[in-house]
């Protein structure tokens, strides 16, 4: 007689980043982290990591996290201006970083580190199925649920470390790779209603019900 055997666990990486400019004392991507921690996802082993804003260490670790843990999707985290709304990014950029990280650095040349020979480069997540799956798994209205949070799909992540790891994290795998711009909190859109829709954004793109 066969015995059980387990189904795996999706392997799933996700980072946020420290403080910086205008988030001085906290940064809610970190924030979010903190909260994945507490109550991590059914059927995902979660690596969750915090990343300094700095290039140098951006371009270590972001390499390092694929090749040690051999993920099965990378969600990197960053904060943004728009209040109550979560950005769904599509793509990345490989140069244009000229913007000084916490240590008043920024890359050589004003590019990426990696051999990609792109200027873009895209998910092959289809962000535009992604917040109609989202939107619907999460009750979004633009209203009242969670003070009016949404989700939308962006193609500008910005020339700093958040389009920076991106681009990284997509030379490594497009077909696993995601970043989403998380807004500061404020009202009803609270850490948990931010982290509750990043947990549904993960099992949607993993295809768990």
């Amino acid at each position: 007689m066969m015995g059980f055997i387990p189904m795996q666990k999706k392997k799933v990486v996700v980072t946020g980043f420290g403080p910086f400019r205008g988030f001085e004392d906290e940064n809610p991507s970190s924030v979010v982290i903190d909260e994945l921690k507490k109550t991590g996802i059914d059927d995902v082993d979660l690596e969750l990591h915090k990343i300094t804003v700095a290039y140098e260490d951006v371009s270590k670790k972001v390499p390092e996290l694929w090749n040690e843990h051999q993920p099965d999707l990378v969600i990197h985290l960053g904060v943004h201006p728009v209040s109550k709304t979560i950005k769904f990014e599509q793509q990345a950029f490989s140069d244009g970083y000229c913007s000084n990280d916490v240590n008043g650095c920024t890359p050589e040349g004003n590019r990426t580190t990696c051999s990609s020979q792109e200027e873009v480069l895209k998910s092959c997540i289809d962000c535009d199925q992604l917040v109609i799956n989202v939107t619907e798994r999460c009750g979004l209205d633009g209203e009242k649920k969670y003070g009016g949070l949404i989700v939308k799909k962006s193609e500008d992540p910005g020339r700093y470390l958040c389009g920076y790891s991106y681009f990284l994290s997509l030379h490594e795998d497009c077909s696993k790779s995601l970043f989403i711009h998380v807004p500061a909190f404020e009202g009803e859109c609270t850490k948990e209603a931010v982290a509750e829709v990043i947990r549904e954004t993960i099992k949607s793109i993993l295809g768990f019900c």
